[in-house]
Protein backbone atom coordinates (compact mmCIF):
# COMPACT_ATOMS: atom_id res chain seq x y z
CA UNK A 1 0.00 0.00 0.00
CA UNK A 2 2.61 2.56 0.55
CA UNK A 3 4.39 1.57 -2.47
CA UNK A 4 0.74 2.73 -4.21
CA UNK A 5 0.59 5.56 -2.06
CA UNK A 6 4.10 7.21 -3.25
CA UNK A 7 3.55 6.28 -6.83
CA UNK A 8 0.50 8.45 -6.60
CA UNK A 9 1.86 11.03 -5.03
CA UNK A 10 4.98 11.04 -7.65
CA UNK A 11 3.10 10.73 -10.40
CA UNK A 12 0.96 13.89 -9.06
CA UNK A 13 4.64 15.61 -8.21
CA UNK A 14 3.49 15.72 -4.86
CA UNK A 15 5.69 14.50 -1.60
CA UNK A 16 4.33 12.64 1.35
CA UNK A 17 3.53 14.85 4.22
CA UNK A 18 4.33 13.20 7.83
CA UNK A 19 0.94 14.70 8.99
CA UNK A 20 -1.26 13.89 6.56
CA UNK A 21 0.03 10.13 6.48
CA UNK A 22 -3.00 8.68 8.73
CA UNK A 23 -5.73 10.20 6.75
CA UNK A 24 -3.91 9.13 3.52
CA UNK A 25 -3.23 5.43 4.98
CA UNK A 26 -6.79 5.37 6.63
CA UNK A 27 -8.49 5.99 2.43
CA UNK A 28 -6.40 3.62 1.02
CA UNK A 29 -6.61 0.70 3.80
CA UNK A 30 -10.10 0.91 3.92
CA UNK A 31 -10.35 -0.36 0.57
CA UNK A 32 -8.04 -2.99 1.04
CA UNK A 33 -8.23 -4.31 4.38
CA UNK A 34 -10.00 -7.73 4.85
CA UNK A 35 -13.53 -7.47 7.14
CA UNK A 36 -12.99 -7.57 11.12
CA UNK A 37 -16.29 -7.77 13.41
CA UNK A 38 -16.36 -5.10 16.29
CA UNK A 39 -16.40 -5.44 19.84
CA UNK A 40 -17.77 -2.02 21.03
CA UNK A 41 -21.75 -2.45 22.83
CA UNK A 42 -22.35 1.25 21.00
CA UNK A 43 -21.54 0.14 17.37
CA UNK A 44 -23.62 -3.50 18.07
CA UNK A 45 -26.95 -1.60 19.19
CA UNK A 46 -26.33 0.47 15.92
CA UNK A 47 -25.60 -2.62 14.24
CA UNK A 48 -29.06 -4.11 15.33
CA UNK A 49 -30.96 -0.81 14.14
CA UNK A 50 -30.25 -0.76 10.67
CA UNK A 51 -27.56 -0.91 8.10
CA UNK A 52 -26.40 -3.97 6.34
CA UNK A 53 -27.03 -5.68 9.44
CA UNK A 54 -25.31 -9.24 10.49
CA UNK A 55 -21.70 -10.28 11.65
CA UNK A 56 -20.08 -8.92 8.27
CA UNK A 57 -21.29 -5.52 8.50
CA UNK A 58 -18.61 -3.44 6.98
CA UNK A 59 -19.66 0.03 8.04
CA UNK A 60 -18.10 -0.76 11.24
CA UNK A 61 -14.60 -2.51 10.02
CA UNK A 62 -11.84 -1.60 11.81
CA UNK A 63 -9.11 -0.24 10.10
CA UNK A 64 -5.69 0.46 12.44
CA UNK A 65 -3.28 2.69 11.80
CA UNK A 66 -0.05 0.90 14.02
CA UNK A 67 2.49 3.35 14.08
CA UNK A 68 0.12 5.80 16.10
CA UNK A 69 -2.08 3.37 17.93
CA UNK A 70 -5.48 5.19 16.54
CA UNK A 71 -8.45 2.98 15.92
CA UNK A 72 -11.36 4.09 13.25
CA UNK A 73 -14.21 2.66 11.31
CA UNK A 74 -14.40 2.21 7.84
CA UNK A 75 -17.22 4.45 7.76
CA UNK A 76 -15.87 7.09 9.60
CA UNK A 77 -12.64 6.94 7.44
CA UNK A 78 -14.24 7.42 3.93
CA UNK A 79 -16.61 9.77 6.04
CA UNK A 80 -13.87 11.95 6.54
CA UNK A 81 -13.52 12.87 2.99
CA UNK A 82 -16.62 14.29 3.09
CA UNK A 83 -17.03 16.11 6.32
CA UNK A 84 -15.56 18.53 8.27
CA UNK A 85 -15.14 18.07 12.16
CA UNK A 86 -12.21 19.72 14.31
CA UNK A 87 -13.27 17.80 17.66
CA UNK A 88 -10.11 15.90 17.56
CA UNK A 89 -6.85 16.44 16.18
CA UNK A 90 -4.88 12.51 15.34
CA UNK A 91 -1.72 13.62 15.64
CA UNK A 92 -1.30 15.37 18.66
CA UNK A 93 -3.77 13.48 20.56
CA UNK A 94 -5.46 16.66 21.27
CA UNK A 95 -9.16 16.52 22.82
CA UNK A 96 -11.78 18.61 22.99
CA UNK A 97 -14.06 18.47 25.84
CA UNK A 98 -17.75 18.29 25.37
CA UNK A 99 -21.08 18.54 27.56
CA UNK A 100 -22.55 14.94 27.92
CA UNK A 101 -26.50 14.32 27.39
CA UNK A 102 -25.98 12.50 30.82
CA UNK A 103 -24.98 15.37 32.68
CA UNK A 104 -21.33 14.23 32.90
CA UNK A 105 -18.01 16.02 31.08
CA UNK A 106 -16.66 13.56 28.41
CA UNK A 107 -13.77 13.35 26.08
CA UNK A 108 -13.95 12.32 22.91
CA UNK A 109 -11.14 10.39 21.19
CA UNK A 110 -11.00 7.85 18.19
CA UNK A 111 -10.54 5.27 21.03
CA UNK A 112 -13.82 6.01 22.68
CA UNK A 113 -15.85 7.15 20.02
CA UNK A 114 -15.88 4.46 17.06
CA UNK A 115 -18.07 7.34 15.45
CA UNK A 116 -16.18 10.02 14.86
CA UNK A 117 -14.75 11.33 12.03
CA UNK A 118 -11.38 12.42 11.69
CA UNK A 119 -10.96 16.42 10.14
CA UNK A 120 -9.80 15.23 6.31
CA UNK A 121 -12.02 17.85 4.68
CA UNK A 122 -10.33 20.86 5.96
CA UNK A 123 -7.15 20.07 4.39
CA UNK A 124 -8.66 18.56 1.21
CA UNK A 125 -6.50 19.76 -1.28
CA UNK A 126 -3.43 18.40 0.36
CA UNK A 127 -4.80 15.15 1.96
CA UNK A 128 -6.73 14.39 -1.48
CA UNK A 129 -3.22 14.41 -2.84
CA UNK A 130 -2.25 17.41 -5.38
CA UNK A 131 -3.08 15.90 -8.93
CA UNK A 132 -6.12 13.97 -7.51
CA UNK A 133 -9.66 15.63 -9.06
CA UNK A 134 -12.06 16.07 -6.11
CA UNK A 135 -15.51 15.17 -7.85
CA UNK A 136 -16.28 13.46 -4.01
CA UNK A 137 -17.03 16.99 -2.08
CA UNK A 138 -20.38 18.55 -2.59
CA UNK A 139 -18.95 22.09 -3.58
CA UNK A 140 -20.82 24.64 -5.84
CA UNK A 141 -17.72 26.24 -7.86
CA UNK A 142 -19.83 26.93 -11.15
CA UNK A 143 -20.54 30.86 -9.51
CA UNK A 144 -17.10 31.29 -7.19
CA UNK A 145 -15.94 34.12 -9.10
CA UNK A 146 -19.29 35.84 -9.30
CA UNK A 147 -19.48 35.28 -5.48
CA UNK A 148 -16.69 36.47 -4.95
CA UNK A 149 -16.86 39.74 -7.05
CA UNK A 150 -19.89 40.62 -4.63
CA UNK A 151 -18.06 40.01 -1.36
CA UNK A 152 -15.45 42.48 -2.45
CA UNK A 153 -17.77 45.14 -2.43
CA UNK A 154 -17.61 47.33 0.17
CA UNK A 155 -20.89 47.28 1.95
CA UNK A 156 -20.11 43.02 2.37
CA UNK A 157 -17.17 43.63 3.88
CA UNK A 158 -17.90 47.45 5.77
CA UNK A 159 -16.63 46.34 9.16
CA UNK A 160 -18.48 49.02 11.58
CA UNK A 161 -17.57 49.31 15.44
CA UNK A 162 -20.68 47.60 16.35
CA UNK A 163 -19.62 44.58 15.26
CA UNK A 164 -16.35 44.11 17.52
CA UNK A 165 -18.62 44.13 19.96
CA UNK A 166 -21.07 41.00 21.15
CA UNK A 167 -24.29 40.09 20.31
CA UNK A 168 -26.99 38.05 19.91
CA UNK A 169 -25.32 34.37 19.70
CA UNK A 170 -28.86 33.28 17.73
CA UNK A 171 -27.82 35.66 14.77
CA UNK A 172 -28.11 39.64 14.63
CA UNK A 173 -31.06 41.25 14.15
CA UNK A 174 -29.98 42.87 11.11
CA UNK A 175 -29.72 39.10 9.89
CA UNK A 176 -32.33 37.55 11.13
CA UNK A 177 -34.79 40.27 9.46
CA UNK A 178 -32.65 39.48 5.73
CA UNK A 179 -33.60 35.48 6.14
CA UNK A 180 -36.99 35.97 6.83
CA UNK A 181 -37.27 38.48 3.85
CA UNK A 182 -35.35 35.45 2.26
CA UNK A 183 -37.56 33.14 3.30
CA UNK A 184 -40.85 34.85 2.71
CA UNK A 185 -40.11 35.70 -0.73
CA UNK A 186 -38.60 32.40 -1.86
CA UNK A 187 -40.09 29.61 0.09
CA UNK A 188 -43.74 30.88 0.01
CA UNK A 189 -44.57 30.61 3.82
CA UNK A 190 -48.35 29.38 4.75
CA UNK A 191 -48.03 31.50 7.80
CA UNK A 192 -44.98 34.02 7.37
CA UNK A 193 -41.73 33.11 9.25
CA UNK A 194 -40.47 36.05 12.29
CA UNK A 195 -37.39 36.54 13.21
CA UNK A 196 -38.46 35.28 16.62
CA UNK A 197 -38.58 32.03 15.13
CA UNK A 198 -35.10 31.74 13.09
CA UNK A 199 -32.02 30.01 15.23
CA UNK A 200 -28.32 30.84 13.03
CA UNK A 201 -25.94 29.14 14.20
CA UNK A 202 -22.53 27.82 11.78
CA UNK A 203 -23.93 25.62 9.18
CA UNK A 204 -26.20 23.20 9.37
CA UNK A 205 -23.95 20.52 11.03
CA UNK A 206 -24.36 22.76 13.94
CA UNK A 207 -27.63 22.96 13.27
CA UNK A 208 -28.49 19.44 13.72
CA UNK A 209 -26.47 18.42 16.19
CA UNK A 210 -28.40 21.21 18.63
CA UNK A 211 -31.69 19.82 17.59
CA UNK A 212 -30.62 16.42 18.63
CA UNK A 213 -29.69 17.94 21.55
CA UNK A 214 -33.55 19.68 22.05
CA UNK A 215 -35.35 16.95 20.83
CA UNK A 216 -34.19 13.86 21.41
CA UNK A 217 -32.81 12.03 24.99
CA UNK A 218 -29.95 9.79 24.83
CA UNK A 219 -30.56 6.48 23.31
CA UNK A 220 -33.49 7.83 21.72
CA UNK A 221 -33.99 7.17 18.18
CA UNK A 222 -34.14 9.31 14.83
CA UNK A 223 -35.38 7.52 11.29
CA UNK A 224 -33.80 8.35 8.62
CA UNK A 225 -34.07 7.20 4.72
CA UNK A 226 -31.02 5.68 3.47
CA UNK A 227 -29.02 5.87 0.93
CA UNK A 228 -28.45 9.41 2.59
CA UNK A 229 -25.73 12.35 3.14
CA UNK A 230 -23.39 10.63 6.00
CA UNK A 231 -23.03 13.71 7.89
CA UNK A 232 -26.69 13.01 9.14
CA UNK A 233 -25.62 9.93 10.52
CA UNK A 234 -22.66 11.50 12.62
CA UNK A 235 -24.43 14.87 13.44
CA UNK A 236 -27.03 13.41 15.67
CA UNK A 237 -24.88 10.16 17.20
CA UNK A 238 -21.31 11.79 17.80
CA UNK A 239 -22.40 14.14 20.70
CA UNK A 240 -25.82 13.72 21.63
CA UNK A 241 -25.81 9.55 21.75
CA UNK A 242 -28.74 9.63 19.48
CA UNK A 243 -29.32 6.02 17.83
CA UNK A 244 -30.32 6.22 14.43
CA UNK A 245 -32.67 3.92 12.53
CA UNK A 246 -31.65 3.45 8.86
CA UNK A 247 -35.01 2.88 6.69
CA UNK A 248 -33.29 1.30 3.57
CA UNK A 249 -34.47 1.97 0.37
CA UNK A 250 -33.33 -0.38 -2.40
CA UNK A 251 -32.97 -0.23 -6.35
CA UNK A 252 -35.28 -1.02 -8.59
CA UNK A 253 -38.40 0.38 -6.68
CA UNK A 254 -41.05 2.50 -8.42
CA UNK A 255 -43.73 4.77 -7.87
CA UNK A 256 -45.87 7.99 -9.65
CA UNK A 257 -44.20 10.34 -7.77
CA UNK A 258 -40.51 9.39 -8.95
CA UNK A 259 -40.51 6.91 -10.84
CA UNK A 260 -37.28 5.92 -10.10
CA UNK A 261 -35.61 3.62 -7.86
CA UNK A 262 -34.44 4.53 -4.28
CA UNK A 263 -38.47 5.26 -3.72
CA UNK A 264 -39.30 6.30 0.36
CA UNK A 265 -42.87 5.55 0.60
CA UNK A 266 -44.85 7.17 3.78
CA UNK A 267 -46.51 3.24 4.61
CA UNK A 268 -42.83 2.22 5.56
CA UNK A 269 -41.80 5.30 7.58
CA UNK A 270 -44.64 4.41 9.82
CA UNK A 271 -44.21 0.60 9.36
CA UNK A 272 -40.72 1.47 10.84
CA UNK A 273 -42.13 3.65 13.67
CA UNK A 274 -44.69 1.47 14.89
CA UNK A 275 -41.65 -1.66 14.73
CA UNK A 276 -39.88 0.07 16.95
CA UNK A 277 -42.59 1.41 19.01
CA UNK A 278 -43.13 -3.06 19.62
CA UNK A 279 -39.95 -3.25 20.78
CA UNK A 280 -40.02 -0.77 23.49
CA UNK A 281 -37.92 1.94 21.66
CA UNK A 282 -38.32 5.39 21.60
CA UNK A 283 -38.66 7.39 18.22
CA UNK A 284 -37.58 11.14 18.78
CA UNK A 285 -37.82 12.08 15.28
CA UNK A 286 -37.60 11.25 11.23
CA UNK A 287 -35.39 13.36 9.08
CA UNK A 288 -36.33 13.53 5.82
CA UNK A 289 -33.51 15.62 3.49
CA UNK A 290 -35.60 17.73 0.67
CA UNK A 291 -34.48 18.09 -2.26
CA UNK A 292 -32.10 14.91 -1.51
CA UNK A 293 -28.55 14.06 -1.23
CA UNK A 294 -27.40 12.05 -2.84
CA UNK A 295 -30.57 10.93 -5.07
CA UNK A 296 -31.63 14.23 -6.09
CA UNK A 297 -35.22 14.12 -5.30
CA UNK A 298 -37.58 17.09 -4.50
CA UNK A 299 -41.02 15.54 -2.93
CA UNK A 300 -44.17 16.75 -3.68
CA UNK A 301 -46.53 18.36 -1.33
CA UNK A 302 -48.65 15.45 -1.08
CA UNK A 303 -46.01 13.31 -0.36
CA UNK A 304 -44.77 15.97 2.20
CA UNK A 305 -48.17 16.23 3.91
CA UNK A 306 -48.60 12.83 4.48
CA UNK A 307 -45.28 12.03 6.20
CA UNK A 308 -46.14 14.91 8.44
CA UNK A 309 -49.27 13.54 9.24
CA UNK A 310 -47.54 10.27 10.13
CA UNK A 311 -45.43 11.58 12.68
CA UNK A 312 -47.89 14.08 13.82
CA UNK A 313 -49.91 11.16 15.00
CA UNK A 314 -46.86 9.63 15.97
CA UNK A 315 -46.29 12.70 18.34
CA UNK A 316 -42.69 12.47 17.03
CA UNK A 317 -40.82 15.53 15.82
CA UNK A 318 -40.23 16.00 11.90
CA UNK A 319 -36.90 17.59 10.78
CA UNK A 320 -37.09 18.37 7.17
CA UNK A 321 -33.25 19.91 5.63
CA UNK A 322 -34.43 21.97 2.55
CA UNK A 323 -30.16 23.09 2.44
CA UNK A 324 -30.42 22.32 -1.64
CA UNK A 325 -33.98 24.11 -1.46
CA UNK A 326 -32.74 26.65 -4.52
CA UNK A 327 -30.83 24.51 -6.40
CA UNK A 328 -33.38 22.76 -8.46
CA UNK A 329 -32.20 22.14 -12.00
CA UNK A 330 -34.65 19.85 -14.02
CA UNK A 331 -37.27 22.05 -15.87
CA UNK A 332 -41.07 21.31 -15.00
CA UNK A 333 -40.05 20.36 -11.55
CA UNK A 334 -40.90 23.17 -8.54
CA UNK A 335 -39.96 23.19 -4.68
CA UNK A 336 -42.22 22.91 -1.94
CA UNK A 337 -40.93 24.13 1.10
CA UNK A 338 -42.56 22.79 4.59
CA UNK A 339 -42.95 26.10 5.25
CA UNK A 340 -45.37 26.80 2.22
CA UNK A 341 -47.39 23.77 3.81
CA UNK A 342 -50.64 24.07 6.64
CA UNK A 343 -48.89 21.62 8.56
CA UNK A 344 -50.33 19.22 11.03
CA UNK A 345 -48.36 19.81 14.13
CA UNK A 346 -46.41 23.07 13.68
CA UNK A 347 -44.51 23.02 17.08
CA UNK A 348 -43.37 19.50 16.14
CA UNK A 349 -42.58 20.70 12.61
CA UNK A 350 -38.79 22.30 12.04
CA UNK A 351 -37.26 23.34 8.89
CA UNK A 352 -33.35 23.91 8.56
CA UNK A 353 -31.56 25.95 5.78
CA UNK A 354 -28.00 26.89 5.08
CA UNK A 355 -26.02 29.32 2.78
CA UNK A 356 -23.92 26.78 1.86
CA UNK A 357 -24.97 25.05 -1.26
CA UNK A 358 -27.22 27.35 -2.34
CA UNK A 359 -24.86 30.15 -2.32
CA UNK A 360 -21.72 28.25 -2.86
CA UNK A 361 -20.11 29.52 0.03
CA UNK A 362 -19.52 26.63 2.82
CA UNK A 363 -16.78 28.48 4.24
CA UNK A 364 -19.50 31.17 5.66
CA UNK A 365 -21.12 28.17 7.36
CA UNK A 366 -24.56 30.00 7.75
CA UNK A 367 -27.22 27.68 9.20
CA UNK A 368 -30.27 28.07 10.18
CA UNK A 369 -33.44 26.67 12.26
CA UNK A 370 -36.86 27.45 11.66
CA UNK A 371 -39.33 26.35 14.02
CA UNK A 372 -42.57 27.51 15.26
CA UNK A 373 -41.32 25.93 19.51
CA UNK A 374 -40.92 27.73 21.74
CA UNK A 375 -39.58 25.00 24.25
CA UNK A 376 -37.29 24.05 20.86
CA UNK A 377 -36.77 27.56 20.73
CA UNK A 378 -35.28 27.70 24.23
CA UNK A 379 -33.05 24.81 23.72
CA UNK A 380 -31.42 26.24 20.48
CA UNK A 381 -30.96 29.65 22.04
CA UNK A 382 -28.78 28.00 24.84
CA UNK A 383 -26.81 25.85 21.95
CA UNK A 384 -26.25 28.84 19.93
CA UNK A 385 -23.80 30.36 22.40
CA UNK A 386 -21.24 27.36 21.54
CA UNK A 387 -22.67 27.49 17.89
CA UNK A 388 -22.56 31.46 16.83
CA UNK A 389 -21.70 32.80 13.35
CA UNK A 390 -19.01 36.00 13.85
CA UNK A 391 -21.14 39.24 13.44
CA UNK A 392 -18.60 39.97 10.53
CA UNK A 393 -19.53 36.88 8.60
CA UNK A 394 -23.81 37.39 9.51
CA UNK A 395 -22.66 41.23 8.08
CA UNK A 396 -21.68 39.78 4.42
CA UNK A 397 -24.53 37.16 4.63
CA UNK A 398 -26.78 39.81 5.00
CA UNK A 399 -25.63 42.24 2.66
CA UNK A 400 -26.17 39.30 -0.03
CA UNK A 401 -29.67 38.74 0.84
CA UNK A 402 -30.48 41.85 1.28
CA UNK A 403 -29.33 42.31 -2.40
CA UNK A 404 -32.38 41.16 -4.50
CA UNK A 405 -31.06 42.72 -7.62
CA UNK A 406 -27.86 40.65 -7.32
CA UNK A 407 -29.30 37.53 -5.50
CA UNK A 408 -32.75 36.97 -6.69
CA UNK A 409 -32.56 37.98 -10.28
CA UNK A 410 -28.98 37.71 -10.97
CA UNK A 411 -27.17 35.00 -8.83
CA UNK A 412 -29.55 31.74 -8.40
CA UNK A 413 -31.25 32.01 -12.06
CA UNK A 414 -27.69 31.83 -13.51
CA UNK A 415 -26.80 29.19 -10.91
CA UNK A 416 -29.76 27.09 -12.05
CA UNK A 417 -28.30 27.18 -15.65
CA UNK A 418 -25.19 26.73 -14.97
CA UNK A 419 -26.22 23.30 -12.91
CA UNK A 420 -28.63 22.09 -15.32
CA UNK A 421 -25.71 22.47 -18.03
CA UNK A 422 -23.32 20.47 -16.13
CA UNK A 423 -25.89 17.79 -15.20
CA UNK A 424 -26.74 17.49 -18.69
CA UNK A 425 -23.09 16.91 -19.69
CA UNK A 426 -21.61 14.73 -16.81
CA UNK A 427 -24.64 12.37 -17.12
CA UNK A 428 -24.82 11.98 -21.04
CA UNK A 429 -20.70 11.04 -20.49
CA UNK A 430 -21.81 8.41 -18.04
CA UNK A 431 -24.57 6.96 -20.44
CA UNK A 432 -21.70 6.98 -22.66
CA UNK A 433 -19.43 5.02 -20.26
CA UNK A 434 -22.33 2.65 -20.05
CA UNK A 435 -23.37 3.08 -16.14
CA UNK A 436 -26.38 3.47 -14.72
CA UNK A 437 -27.39 6.86 -14.54
CA UNK A 438 -30.16 7.92 -11.81
CA UNK A 439 -32.43 10.74 -12.50
CA UNK A 440 -32.03 13.75 -10.83
CA UNK A 441 -33.95 17.28 -10.26
CA UNK A 442 -31.44 19.00 -7.54
CA UNK A 443 -28.28 18.89 -5.92
CA UNK A 444 -24.95 19.14 -7.13
CA UNK A 445 -24.38 15.67 -7.87
CA UNK A 446 -25.47 12.29 -9.88
CA UNK A 447 -25.85 9.08 -8.23
CA UNK A 448 -25.36 6.43 -10.70
CA UNK A 449 -24.41 2.30 -10.78
CA UNK A 450 -21.78 0.39 -11.67
CA UNK A 451 -23.01 -2.91 -10.62
CA UNK A 452 -21.99 -3.94 -14.49
CA UNK A 453 -18.64 -3.25 -13.69
CA UNK A 454 -18.37 -5.15 -10.96
CA UNK A 455 -17.23 -8.86 -11.02
CA UNK A 456 -19.46 -9.42 -8.16
CA UNK A 457 -22.31 -7.31 -6.86
CA UNK A 458 -20.22 -7.07 -3.20
CA UNK A 459 -19.18 -4.13 -1.24
CA UNK A 460 -15.78 -5.64 -1.40
CA UNK A 461 -15.90 -5.15 -5.12
CA UNK A 462 -17.12 -1.16 -4.24
CA UNK A 463 -14.61 -0.12 -2.55
CA UNK A 464 -12.09 -1.97 -4.80
CA UNK A 465 -13.09 0.28 -7.72
CA UNK A 466 -13.09 3.18 -5.04
CA UNK A 467 -9.97 2.96 -4.55
CA UNK A 468 -8.60 2.24 -8.27
CA UNK A 469 -10.27 5.55 -8.95
CA UNK A 470 -7.85 6.87 -6.50
CA UNK A 471 -5.33 5.89 -7.48
CA UNK A 472 -5.96 6.61 -11.04
CA UNK A 473 -6.26 10.17 -10.04
CA UNK A 474 -10.04 11.09 -9.26
CA UNK A 475 -11.87 10.75 -5.86
CA UNK A 476 -15.70 9.56 -6.22
CA UNK A 477 -17.85 8.55 -2.76
CA UNK A 478 -18.97 5.03 -2.80
CA UNK A 479 -22.35 4.44 -1.88
CA UNK A 480 -21.33 2.57 1.48
CA UNK A 481 -20.96 5.98 2.51
CA UNK A 482 -24.18 6.95 2.25
CA UNK A 483 -25.49 3.39 4.21
CA UNK A 484 -26.82 2.35 0.51
CA UNK A 485 -27.65 -1.10 0.77
CA UNK A 486 -27.13 -2.36 -2.15
CA UNK A 487 -23.52 -2.27 -3.47
CA UNK A 488 -22.68 -0.78 -6.63
CA UNK A 489 -23.77 2.61 -6.48
CA UNK A 490 -21.12 5.91 -5.91
CA UNK A 491 -22.82 9.72 -6.24
CA UNK A 492 -19.90 12.28 -8.15
CA UNK A 493 -20.38 15.96 -7.73
CA UNK A 494 -20.47 17.81 -11.36
CA UNK A 495 -20.94 21.74 -9.71
CA UNK A 496 -16.66 21.21 -9.76
CA UNK A 497 -16.30 23.81 -12.75
CA UNK A 498 -15.91 22.21 -16.14
CA UNK A 499 -12.10 21.36 -16.60
CA UNK A 500 -12.18 19.39 -13.08
CA UNK A 501 -15.64 18.21 -14.30
CA UNK A 502 -14.42 17.06 -17.86
CA UNK A 503 -10.72 15.84 -16.09
CA UNK A 504 -12.34 13.78 -13.58
CA UNK A 505 -14.44 12.30 -15.97
CA UNK A 506 -12.04 11.04 -18.26
CA UNK A 507 -9.85 9.31 -15.19
CA UNK A 508 -13.75 7.49 -14.15
CA UNK A 509 -13.90 6.25 -18.42
CA UNK A 510 -10.31 5.20 -18.04
CA UNK A 511 -10.79 3.07 -15.37
CA UNK A 512 -14.08 1.68 -16.67
CA UNK A 513 -12.68 1.16 -19.88
CA UNK A 514 -10.27 -1.49 -18.10
CA UNK A 515 -12.83 -3.65 -16.48
CA UNK A 516 -14.81 -6.03 -18.27
CA UNK A 517 -18.72 -5.41 -18.22
CA UNK A 518 -20.80 -8.04 -16.72
CA UNK A 519 -24.67 -7.91 -17.32
CA UNK A 520 -26.85 -7.00 -14.81
CA UNK A 521 -30.67 -7.42 -14.86
CA UNK A 522 -33.56 -5.98 -12.90
CA UNK A 523 -31.50 -2.46 -13.09
CA UNK A 524 -32.63 0.92 -13.84
CA UNK A 525 -30.99 3.19 -16.23
CA UNK A 526 -31.43 5.99 -18.76
CA UNK A 527 -30.84 5.62 -22.49
CA UNK A 528 -27.67 6.74 -24.09
CA UNK A 529 -27.12 9.67 -25.80
CA UNK A 530 -25.13 10.08 -29.47
CA UNK A 531 -24.02 13.60 -29.11
CA UNK A 532 -22.25 14.84 -25.72
CA UNK A 533 -22.56 18.63 -25.35
CA UNK A 534 -19.42 21.17 -24.43
CA UNK A 535 -20.68 23.12 -20.94
CA UNK A 536 -20.71 26.64 -21.58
Amino acid sequence: MAKILEKVLSKRGAKTASHDDFLIHTLLEVAENPFHPTDNPKVSSDRELGARGGEKDTFYRKVMHVSQGHTVTAMEAFNTSMMTSDQYHPYTGSRKRMASPLGKPKFITLENSPNHPTHLHSQAKDIIYKGIVNLGTAFNALMSDKLCERMRQRDALDIQPHLLQYFDMTGTPELKEAMVAFFNRHFHPHVPVLPSQVVVMSGVTSCLDALGHALCDPGDIIITPTPVYGRIITDFRDVTEINMDYLNLSEGEEDSDTGNGFTLRVEDVENRINSLKEQGLRVGAVILLNPHNPLGDVYPPHFLLRLLDVCAQHKIHAIVDEVYALSVFKEGVEFHSVLSLDVPDPRRTHVLWGMSKDFGNPGMLVGVVVTRSKEVLACLQNSSVFKAVPSVIQQAATVILNDIAWSDEYFLPTKKQQLRAAFEYARERLDKMGVIVRDSSAGLFIWFSVQRFLKHKTEEEELALHKELLEAGVYTVPGVIFYCITPGWMRIVFSTGHQDLKEGLDRLEMVLKRREPHNTNGILHTCSKDHIPELP
